[in-house]
């Protein structure tokens, strides 16, 4: 999910935040995806941010650009073959913005997130019929990374992927993955900090019950 919603990479120069990535993939490989950007745990200084519009030399983009931006990516994803339902939300009361979609195939849910992420052939899930991968690919501004004061904020934020699958989740390649009780949910999770440092800590390959 390389520079995932852009017109917010600049609030993450100055807030704690949390990234959740969902997604309902089915046997027919349609499915279900959202991805959510949250800085409720520290809305106050999110609002000062964009209140001051720039911090550290950084412009903060305004609610109205947020708003715009999402709607943007909404017309463009509703034009990709096998892309539906597209649904964009912003809660400024709370800091929270949403993107989410179905797909018909992972062809076109890559066609999506490269859309977002203005990229041409970035591949961010494959799938056969007993397993699917995640390619994970995240970029952050550099100077979440260069500032160490920024460190502390940075541990605190975290990276989240929840799957879900029609069939039992045999078996997962990443070892920090949970599977729930009734094992057809995956879930991971990294701080922000070692995920900027090895973005493959978010990589996974699910192996499904034939």
């Amino acid at each position: 999910m390389k520079k995932f919603l852009v017109l917010t990479c600049c609030l993450l120069l100055c807030s704690c935040f949390e990234i959740t990535e969902k997604i309902k993939h089915h046997d027919n490989q349609s499915g279900e995806y959202s991805v959510t950007v949250d800085f409720s745990q520290s809305w106050f200084k999110t609002k000062s941010a964009m209140l001051l519009e720039e911090v550290d030399g950084v412009k903060i983009p305004s609610e109205q650009e947020i708003t715009q931006k999402l709607l943007d990516f909404k017309h463009s994803a509703s034009k990709i073959e096998g892309i539906s339902n597209v649904i964009t939300k912003t809660d400024f009361d709370n800091y929270i913005f949403t993107i989410r979609l179905d797909y018909q195939n992972l062809k076109a849910l890559n066609s999506a997130l490269n859309s977002i992420n203005k990229q041409k052939n970035q591949v961010y899930f494959a799938a056969d019929k007993n397993n699917f991968q995640r390619i994970a690919s995240y970029s952050f501004p550099e100077n979440l990374l260069k500032d160490p004061k920024k460190k502390p904020d940075l541990e605190q934020a975290n990276v989240i992927a929840i799957y879900t699958f029609d069939r039992d989740v045999a078996s997962v390649n990443n070892g920090n993955s949970k599977i729930s009780k009734n094992k057809k949910t995956i879930f991971l999770k990294h701080n922000v900090y070692n995920v900027l440092k090895k973005s493959a800590l978010m990589n996974n390959t699910i192996q499904l019950t034939p």
